[in-house]
């Protein structure tokens, strides 16, 4: 998929697509800075073992991280139009019903973010009462990556145009406000 899809002619993005873009670009670069940590740590922990044994903690910990970037990550992916999607099937319809099937698919994709919102989020909340043995910290932390997600998929999907097999987007709710 390509993020720098093209736009109609003789206009930019709209504020709600360079919000869009702006804020995954800033959640790519915290999946980024997440995964350096995790690899940081797990490094130290493999040069450490030999001196120390190795602390017990970071199994813990990774973990956790994996799960923020992997969620975070494919936050940002989905608003940056870089996410696996069903594109294949609105491309396959006869011409007349693209359209409505580009419609279908976001609203499809805006019934899983609901999901994950709402049924992440319950699941975050009981597992706050269960600890990491070693970190001491809820592993409803980790759960909690779920309900972001969830959140960023109904984000985009609600301020995103929908586009249409050739790439454009084919109706904006933000269509006379250009950057």
């Amino acid at each position: 998929m390509d993020s720098d899809a093209p736009t109609p002619p003789g206009r930019g993005p709209t504020r709600r697509e360079a919000l869009v873009r702006r804020t995954s670009h800033g959640l790519a670069a915290i999946a980024g800075g997440l995964l350096l940590v995790l690899f940081v740590v797990n490094v130290v922990q493999i040069g450490a073992r030999p001196f120390m044994g190795g602390w017990i903690w970071v199994n813990d910990l990774s973990r956790l991280l994996i799960t923020w970037v992997i969620m975070i990550g494919a936050s940002a992916a989905v608003g940056l139009r870089e996410h696996l999607v069903v594109d294949f099937v609105v491309d396959r319809v006869p011409a007349a019903f693209r359209t409505a099937c580009a419609y279908l698919t976001r609203v499809i994709e805006l019934a899983i973010g609901v999901v994950l919102l709402v049924s992440g989020t319950i699941v975050a909340l009981d597992r706050m009462s269960i600890q990491y043995i070693q970190l001491g910290i809820p592993t409803g932390w980790a759960y909690l990556a779920v309900p972001v997600l969830g959140l960023f998929l109904v984000l985009f999907g609600v301020l995103r145009g929908v586009r249409g097999p050739e790439g454009p987007a084919l109706a904006t709710a933000d269509a006379g406000a250009a950057s």
